[in-house]
């Protein structure tokens, strides 16, 4: 029989015989899931410990797979263990839970930390890692597909459930800029992160581009989300994404966001309709490809007597404004502009459709701002906080 050398210095090259035996997990991100799976395949008795357990375990919870603690660590959780995986980002919470399975007498393994644990185990990520009978069934070419998702307005908290279940299986992520940092690494660690994103002035890919990319990565088998920020079909040009990938005949879905106008009027404390105030309301953009207000019927809008939601209207916001009330709204209308709404740094100025133009111009906003016009503004005007400080 010839001999393997260890695949670590000071490491034995050795298989574990599971069925029956109790393991513990402490993580519950994608790579803690993956390990999950693996050792549901080999008939343990899955113990899950994390405060917050992701989409994919939620779901082996539910199903009576796993058992799962949604709370923190503690040192009882070792009690009739006969291995323990630590799946935890935080180092010093690893190296304590490491620290306690020694102590306790149970074989550990820390994920990406060779150097802490008593056993290797090769590295697999995502939400589908197969074992090798099911790597042996699995066709040679595995087809693509695509999830167009909405990451909503910034606050990871207004991701939606469905949104973290499509990144937790993904292969590859386009995103946009501004895509909160956090939102990212719900990717498995293996998922390859391409900005695409583009920004008033500043484009990082063009559309057609962008379209070409995911084609690309979805004809070579892999699973293609597509994070855009707040709605991919609102002022998102999803539908134009949706279109490529359906010509080429590639899977496709959508999920929705929160879109910025929502978070806006949530931040704010204002219903975007309220009885007896707005009974309508109206999504337009501030810009269209040429940068200027794009052609729309404003005398419409101005009869409505709704909420009007106008994204990316920060520079051209004068001339959005001077079309309203040419098409007679009057002046007088309350307007606020939010800029990084849901964010920790979101800020708003309050103001009327007649000065909120000056007043936006003389501070310093850079940020994704969105406007909202109508009486429901006044609600929050009449509670607001002191007005910003003029730029210098």
């Amino acid at each position: 029989m010839s001999e393997r050398p260890p695949v670590e210095p000071g490491y034995f090259p050795a298989f574990l015989r599971l069925t029956g035996a109790r393991v513990l997990v402490v993580g519950g991100d994608a790579t803690a899931t993956a390990e999950v799976r693996r050792l549901l395949a080999s008939g343990a008795t899955v113990v899950v410990v994390d405060s917050i357990p992701c989409a994919a375990l939620l779901r082996l919870a539910a199903a009576g797979e796993v058992i799962l603690h949604r709370r923190h660590f503690c040192p009882g959780d070792l009690a009739g263990a006969g291995l323990c995986l630590v799946a935890l980002n935080d180092r010093p919470a690893a190296d304590a839970v490491a620290a306690a399975a020694d102590a306790a007498g149970v074989l550990a393994g820390v994920a990406g930390r060779p150097a802490q644990a008593d056993l290797l185990v090769p590295d697999v990520d995502g939400c589908d890692a197969p074992g090798d009978e099911d790597k042996a069934r699995r066709p040679a070419a595995r087809r693509g597909r695509a999830t167009l998702v909405g990451a909503g307005p910034g606050d990871p908290g207004l991701l939606t459930l469905r949104a973290l279940q499509a990144l937790e299986c993904a292969d590859v992520v386009l995103y946009d800029a501004l895509i909160d940092r956090s939102i990212l690494d719900l990717a498995p660690r293996r998922a390859r992160r391409i900005d695409v994103g583009k920004r008033c002035g500043r484009h990082a890919m063009n559309q057609t581009a962008i379209n070409r990319l995911i084609l690309q990565h979805t004809q070579t088998g892999a699973h293609v989300v597509r994070l855009k920020g707040g709605d991919p079909f609102v002022f998102g040009r999803g539908g134009e994404e949706l279109g490529c990938l359906r010509a080429a005949g590639v899977p496709v879905e959508v999920v929705p966001g929160v879109t910025a106008a929502c978070a806006a009027a949530a931040s704010l404390g204002v219903p975007l309709t309220h009885r007896g105030l707005a009974r309508s309301l109206h999504f337009v953009t501030g810009h269209g490809a040429d940068g200027a207000v794009p052609a729309h019927d404003w005398a419409a809008s101005a009869r409505a007597g709704g909420t009007i939601a106008a994204y990316m209207a920060s520079r051209t916001l004068e001339l959005l404004a001077a079309r309203l009330v040419a098409a007679g709204l009057p002046g007088s209308t309350p307007a606020v502009a939010g800029e990084h709404a849901s964010r920790p740094q979101q800020r708003h100025l309050f103001g009327t459709l007649a000065t909120l133009p000056g007043l936006l111009a003389a501070q310093d906003f850079d940020g994704p701002t969105l406007v909202l016009i109508g009486d429901v503004v006044a609600l929050a005007a009449a509670q607001r906080q002191p007005a910003l400080p003029r730029a210098a």
